[in-house]
């Protein structure tokens, strides 16, 4: 929504006079994986409920191409891992902003009985 002006840019005045201003608005369009917030982008990545527990790397996409991050042990769903600098341009300069990779844990609909007896381990454990 901001507008851009540029002075001397437009039409011809009537009569051979200088031209006039042309005004550009900048609409952004949103884009598929990435939401923005100012200088910031934000990323929703699901991994699996193991993987939060137990800790694992995952390969993540940027501006920039892929990026392998680390994912600690005993990760939360809805937990943000920066990647400073692999944001957008500051309008008014002084770098870039960060990516933030949002974890969600993704849950089985289904389990097999193996499954649902281990899962009742863990809870009898307090886990």
């Amino acid at each position: 929504g901001k507008k851009l002006r540029l002075a001397g840019k437009g039409m011809e005045a009537m009569g051979g006079g200088p031209p006039g201003d042309l005004y550009l608005k900048v609409n952004v369009a949103e884009h598929p994986i990435f939401k923005r917030e100012g200088s910031d982008i934000v990323l929703d990545k699901e991994i699996k409920i193991s993987d939060a527990i137990l800790g694992t790397t995952i390969e993540v996409p940027t501006l920039d191409g892929s990026k392998l991050i680390k994912v600690p042990p005993g990760t939360q769903s809805n937990s943000r891992i920066r990647l400073k600098g692999f944001g957008l341009p500051r309008l008014q300069g002084g770098g870039k902003g960060d990516e933030y990779v949002r974890i969600l844990i993704r849950y089985a609909k289904t389990m097999s009985e193996k499954q649902k007896k281990l899962v009742e381990e863990l809870r009898k454990e307090g886990l």
